[in-house]
């Protein structure tokens, strides 16, 4: 009985020597520091989620989700999960990104619009950049091409990351969407870009940029200056980064469908968690819940502590 133990435990560490993305994938289904919390939101009778692009959570609670599939549209849901408005009815044909900044306001990344638009919480249009309808190239400074993301410093300037169509590069605005530089050519070289599918900002101002085709999350200061890369969490898809520069990376390519926990500081991976259908953005609220906005899952998913 103990030999035959013994033998078993050897042939599993001898798999896990050959294999290291068994103990990998593991871990990342076990989920052993969250739990999947079902039916968390009050949908209205009769709906159910669509293709769901991006999530967000502004600073009195209020959950702000992306919906793609028709009709595209914006939707608010307190903490409890009670659905409080919603907004911009068949507005965006190809709904992608949203992020709530400082002030709660809300902005929206439509790559078949090619803007960025920002938006009151009721959803009054605040400010319009790019062109509606028009598509630029990678050296435009009046349009965008399929912007994906979108991060908004402290004083207030714009950073876009213009690169879901054939741009390649992050586009710095002014706070009142004045042009001041971009930066970016398509390459795998420190500092290029291929598929820049969304962007943060650490405490430290600089920027995480996921560069999907590249597999890597790049670091630029706010001038374009690259800073570093980090290459522990997949293919990127989708950053959120804490106060305390924990980044939460989502991995949506079909096969891989998991969300990496980093800390910044010495890229050390903090956790992971599997079980999601393609996984696009996400957000983290103040008391470390996760919600992941899914493509093919066509669903916001929640994860709380356990």
């Amino acid at each position: 009985m103990l030999k035959t133990r013994a033998g078993a435990i050897l042939l599993i560490l001898l798999a896990l020597s050959v294999f290291p993305q068994w103990e990998i994938a593991g871990a990342a289904q076990s989920n052993a520091t969250y739990q999947l919390v079902e039916n968390w939101a009050q949908l209205p009778t009769g709906t159910k989620w669509e293709t769901m692009t991006a999530v967000d959570i502004d600073s009195h609670g209020i959950v702000y989700v992306f919906q793609r599939g028709e009709p595209s549209k914006v939707m608010a849901f307190d903490s409890k999960g009670k659905l409080v408005r919603s907004w911009g009815d068949k507005m965006f044909p190809s709904a992608h990104g949203l992020r709530v900044d400082r002030q709660d306001n809300v902005w929206i990344t439509d790559r078949g619009l090619h803007q960025v638009l920002k938006f009151s919480p009721e959803g009054k249009l605040l400010l319009e950049l790019g062109k509606k309808g028009i598509a630029g190239d990678n050296n435009s400074t009046d349009a965008l091409n399929g912007p994906s993301d979108v991060a908004i410093a402290r004083d207030g300037d714009i950073f876009v990351s213009d690169g879901e169509s054939t741009n390649t590069r992050i586009v710095k605005y002014s706070k009142d969407g004045k042009l001041i530089k971009f930066w970016g050519t398509k390459g795998a070289g420190p500092g290029q870009l291929d598929v820049p599918h969304s962007i943060v900002m650490d405490s430290k101002g600089r920027l995480y940029v996921a560069d999907r085709s590249n597999k890597r999350v790049e670091i630029f200061d706010q001038d374009g200056g690259y800073v570093s890369e980090m290459t522990n969490a997949g293919t990127p898809y989708g950053l959120f980064m804490t106060r305390d520069d924990v980044l939460y990376v989502v991995d949506g390519s079909q096969g891989n469908d998991n969300l990496t926990i980093i800390d910044t500081k010495d890229q050390k991976i903090l956790g992971r968690v599997g079980g999601l259908s393609g996984p696009h953005m996400l957000s983290v609220d103040a008391s470390g819940n996760i919600y992941v906005a899914e493509v093919r899952g066509a669903s916001i998913k929640k994860f709380a502590k356990k």
